[in-house]
């Protein structure tokens, strides 16, 4: 065993065949760190890992940014369809209600700083950080038009619906996130909830 990978614990071995628990604890890490100067080296210093076993998972940064956007996305679909609050919630104004709740735990707030740093950089920088991000705002649109069709509306209306409610949320998160205000932001949330509750159901 060489030096260097004589100072790592035993979760270079624990890694090296169970990547899903890789893939889980480098999200968790890139949620914690971001992706300003984000390092495959230190990733793989924090995770008690060489960074040739990192290597061996994920080919590049943006590969590993990839999977773990994708991880995220998948982790929310799962919780949507687990979870018996959310898997309930009808009309469309209590899915949004719970969901914004739920986006407001510390935990899952993390998700919108990387989407803000993957979208600020994608606009300096464009290239595959623009393509991620891209993808990612995507995603989100397709698990959010998936559940709106679920309780009732068209296709059309879902994405166009999906597409607002997304866009308030994000805004209101980042206002959230750097002002600390729940109590004014979760009255906008109400306001946006109200304009949904005006369609027939």
């Amino acid at each position: 065993m060489a030096a260097t990978d004589s100072l790592v614990d035993g979760r270079t071995l624990r890694y090296q065949h169970r990547r899903p628990e890789l893939l889980a604890a480098a999200t968790d890490y890139v949620l914690d760190h971001g992706i300003g100067d984000l390092s495959l080296r230190e990733m793989a210093r924090a995770l008690g890992i060489t960074h040739a076993t990192l290597l061996r998972h994920f080919s590049s940064k943006e590969d590993l940014l990839l999977q773990v956007i994708e991880k995220i996305r998948s982790d929310f679909v799962d919780q949507l369809a687990n979870d018996e609050e959310l898997r309930s919630a009808r009309p469309a104004a209590a899915l949004l209600r719970t969901t914004w709740k739920l986006l407001c735990e510390p935990a899952e707030q993390r998700q919108f700083v990387l989407l803000f740093e993957l979208a600020a950089k994608a606009t300096r920088d464009g290239g595959r950080i623009a393509e991620l991000a891209q993808s990612g705002l995507e995603d989100w649109l397709s698990v959010i038009s998936a559940q709106l069709v679920r309780i009732g509306y068209s296709p059309k209306e879902a994405d166009t619906l999906a597409t607002l409610s997304l866009a308030q949320v994000r805004g209101l998160q980042l206002d959230l996130l750097v002002t600390g205000d729940r109590r004014r932001v979760d009255r906008a949330i109400e306001a946006l909830i109200e304009m949904v509750d005006r369609r027939p159901q």
